[in-house]
């Protein structure tokens, strides 16, 4: 079914850059008033200069071709021996008690009470009264605009050269217990910066350009929202207050801004063009149903601006879904009224508010008991969020009865205001505001905590969005494929200077995103395969109602890499990178095996099939897809050439040549020779040879990509029992011992010397893939050379298990992989066999 469509009164318009203004409003501060710091003695050793953000003056000069001052932050180079300089402030009941006297421990007290969960996690660990630092971290890197570079002293060799960036900071919250002959009570920088548990981003620097808060109107547009960039007393960046209901008028403002500036940038129009790409407007006209205010209605999306939801649907049963048998029913007027859950509902208010007529949601635009316009409509899930003008992600609540806070319901969080340097004549002064979404770790994004963030199908909604609008319990994030805005900071300007928020655009991987990434080089393709392995490894970590699900609920992922790499894909693996990918391997901790059918039919047999075990959809558990071109740089080899086994007709053929078999028009008449000259060959008659239990009989009643055949070199080793490894550092934290201990087995060669390793393993796992000689020894198989810089030259290996039953007897399933020394592979290796991999 298409999108819900709203019908609109005719007095909403459309959104429009040219239709916001600001108008300072009157918002009470719930700290004194006074611009005087009040700040006890362990407070106000805190080197707050530190925190200073540049005011317009500052970036106009520094994009004039002035150098940047060397006085002041965040140009002036950090004067402490630390990169994050930390202070100490005491036991947290010290901060307790001061905080009738003490501005900023009142605000402390004030971040705590916000959230519950850091005493209650720290009391747990028993930590009832822990020592409290604030730690001046990192949080942004903000470079030259377009068409500007900057300038510093060269204190080296004198001069003026370039400067690539400059850093932002806000001030964080660590806790961790007192050693026991540690002096709690002397204040000063902290001697020992460690963390059981953190709260980083809480405090930021105020606009005191802004004192009082905003509020946007709809007449006539001055300036930037929130930032006059002709105020030369602007303090870009720094923190705001925001009002208890979202005004739209600023979400309007980040929505026209984008459509205005950033047409190239943030990739496709949504109005989608026949000539260019008839066979998408042929699956867009597909998508006929879409939720409006008052009722479902049948469109052409093709055709269509519409918003997308992004969201949870929880334990809690939905009000109202899309059926088979209300699907007319719910095409009537007023059908929808006062019948969706409160989530749908307050989005439909927000989509209507924003100009927009139609919405599209999973719950009322899938036939929820048809599977098959489950599996046309999943088919299509990347064109619904790559094409809707933008996707709102309710971020806050576990279900979908939630709502959107400071839609139609106020927000409650307590921002308060702590002034820490005094005005003079030559320094306006400072002051820190209470951040609204602080993050548990350094260069977090602030929803990673939210249930949102842990379920798997809401990965693909937001990899593929072009637009996001973050609809968080106590504040509003704006995420496109240019710019990152958040309600509680001044960010609008893209003359001043690029800012990149390390919380928002390096842990938020937009597939879609035009901008690149700074953890990789530049190279696009590059780019697209490091944002597929980082969406690879957050997507394997997070939690699927149904395991069923696993490859569904991340196609819409693979088919948009598809389309912007040309590859093609066998069970989330790239085919023209497939043997890399072979190599895959835990994520910190060991994995379980998938052991449900497909929850939609599958391949030409229509059949639920089982996930197989040489794919990482076929675990549950984070992992690390080794992807990239970087991992054949430092060493990586791969030594096998995988064929796949299909049917009707029946044939194997090189993964790598997938697309050729993907093409109806060439698959029957595709065919690998009987008879070839590489030693990677495999064909039909070398499974009969090899193989004597896969016999045609067999291989005919095999689903399609379930069995992967190479030739590659077999040895067998012994297992030692689980060996356990600790974090390396900061044992006694719990949080840390918890997160960071592995499990493992040795590997062991006949006089039991350790020659390898595995892997992470699943302490739970029965299974370790012991072989039936009966002599305790496992099977191992080459999959690739593995020769890093500085390290013995290894053999990556793959650990099997044996199939079970008069049919699968030949076939193999992976249990984990492995390093073995390569001097005692050679000792060991027996024979080069095919191997046929389930």
């Amino acid at each position: 079914m298409p999108p819900v469509s709203i019908s609109l009164p005719s007095h909403v318009a459309q959104p429009s850059p040219k239709t916001c203004s600001v108008t300072v409003t009157s918002i009470p501060l719930t700290s004194p008033s006074n611009t005087e710091p009040n700040l006890c003695s362990f407070c106000s050793l805190i080197d707050f200069s530190l925190l200073r953000y540049p005011t317009t003056t500052d970036l106009l000069s520094l994009n004039d071709g002035n150098p940047a001052p060397q006085d002041l932050s965040p140009f002036k180079r950090n004067p402490y021996a630390k990169v994050e300089p930390t202070w100490s402030l005491g036991l947290l009941s010290r901060i307790h008690k001061s905080s009738s006297s003490c501005d900023l421990c009142h605000a402390i007290r004030t971040v705590l009470d916000q959230q519950p969960h850091v005493r209650a996690t720290l009391t747990n660990m028993g930590v009832k009264d822990p020592l409290v630092l604030g730690t001046v971290a990192l949080c942004g890197r903000l470079s030259a605009p377009e068409g500007a570079s900057w300038l510093e002293h060269d204190d080296k060799y004198g001069g003026l050269k370039e400067r690539d960036c400059f850093f932002l900071r806000r001030l964080g919250l660590l806790f961790r217990p007192a050693d026991k002959d540690e002096d709690v009570n002397v204040p000063g920088m902290a001697k020992k910066i460690e963390s059981w548990f953190s709260v980083m981003d809480s405090f930021q620097t105020m606009n005191t350009a802004i004192p009082r808060g905003f509020e946007v109107g709809a007449e006539d547009r001055k300036g930037v929202l929130m930032g006059d960039e002709e105020n030369p007393e602007t303090v870009w960046f720094a923190g705001r207050k925001r009002p208890e209901m979202i005004d739209i008028g600023l979400i309007k403002q980040w929505l026209g801004e984008c459509l205005e500036k950033h047409k190239d940038i943030c990739g496709i129009s949504e109005e989608v063009d026949e000539d260019d790409d008839p066979d998408l407007v042929e699956q867009m006209r597909r998508l006929s149903c879409i939720v409006t205010k008052y009722n479902l209605y049948d469109v052409d999306m093709s055709a269509l601006k519409f918003a997308s939801l992004s969201y949870v649907w929880g334990v809690t049963p939905q009000k109202l879904v899309l059926l088979i048998e209300n699907e007319y029913e719910l095409q009537r007027p007023n059908s929808l009224v006062g019948k969706v859950s409160k989530t749908i509902s307050d989005a439909i208010h927000l989509t209507e508010q924003l100009g927009l007529k139609y919405l599209w949601v999973d719950a009322l635009c899938i036939i929820q008991n048809s599977d098959d316009d489950k599996v046309m409509q999943l088919g299509n899930i990347a064109n619904v969020y790559a094409h809707s003008l933008f996707t709102i992600i309710a971020a806050a609540g576990d279900d979908s009865n939630f709502g959107l806070p400071g839609i139609r319901t106020p927000r409650d969080a307590v921002q308060e205001v702590v002034p820490v340097i005094p005005p003079s004549d030559t320094n306006p002064g400072m002051s820190l505001i209470t951040a609204l979404s602080p993050t548990h770790q350094s260069h977090e994004h602030p929803t990673r905590k939210a249930i949102w963030a842990s379920r798997g199908w809401t990965l693909q909604e937001r990899a593929l969005s072009r637009r996001a609008i973050f609809i968080m319990k106590n504040h509003v994030l704006w995420s496109c494929s240019r710019s990152h805005y958040s309600e509680e900071s001044c960010c609008e300007t893209d003359t001043l200077g690029t800012l990149a928020w390390f919380g928002l655009q390096e842990s938020d991987p937009i597939l879609n995103s035009s901008e690149r990434t700074w953890y990789t080089e530049d190279v696009p393709e590059e780019q697209v395969w490091y944002k597929f392995q980082r969406l690879v490894q957050d997507y394997s970590g997070r939690n699927l109602k149904f395991q069923g699900d696993a490859l569904d609920a991340f196609s819409a992922v693979v088919e948009q890499v598809r389309r912007m790499t040309g590859e093609n894909f066998l069970w989330g693996m790239p085919s023209g990178r497939f043997e890399l990918c072979l190599c895959w391997e835990p994520y910190r901790r060991g994995l379980k095996r998938r052991e449900e059918l497909s929850t939609l039919e599958m391949t030409s047999f229509k059949r639920h099939v089982p996930f197989p075990s040489w794919s990482w959809l076929g675990w549950s558990g984070a992992i690390f897809l080794k992807v990239q071109d970087r991992e054949l740089e430092v060493g990586l080899n791969p030594k096998v050439v995988c064929f796949v086994l299909r049917n009707h007709p029946l044939r194997v053929f090189p993964v790598r040549r997938i697309s050729v078999d993907n093409d109806p028009e060439r698959a029957n008449s595709w065919a690998i020779p009987n008879v070839t000259d590489s030693k990677y060959s495999v064909t039909l008659d070398d499974i009969y040879d090899n193989l004597p239990s896969m016999t045609p009989e067999v291989l005919l009643d095999t689903p399609d990509d379930q069995l992967i055949f190479f030739w590659t070199e077999s040895a067998r080793f012994k297992l030692s029992e689980l060996k356990v490894q600790g974090p390396s550092i900061l044992q006694e934290n719990p949080l840390q011992v918890k997160e960071y201990t592995k499990y493992y087995r040795e590997i062991l060669d006949d006089d039991g010397q350790v020659v390898g390793r595995t892997h992470p393993c699943d302490p739970t796992a029965q299974e370790i893939g012991v072989d039936e000689k009966g002599d305790g020894k496992c099977e191992f198989i080459r999959i690739a050379n593995n020769y890093l810089p500085f390290c013995d030259p290894e053999k990556l290996v793959m650990q099997l298990r044996r199939g079970t039953g008069k049919y699968n007897k030949d076939v193999r399933y992976r249990v984990n992989v492995a390093e073995i020394k390569k001097e005692a592979w050679k000792q060991v290796y027996e024979k080069r066999v095919l191997v046929a991999l389930g």
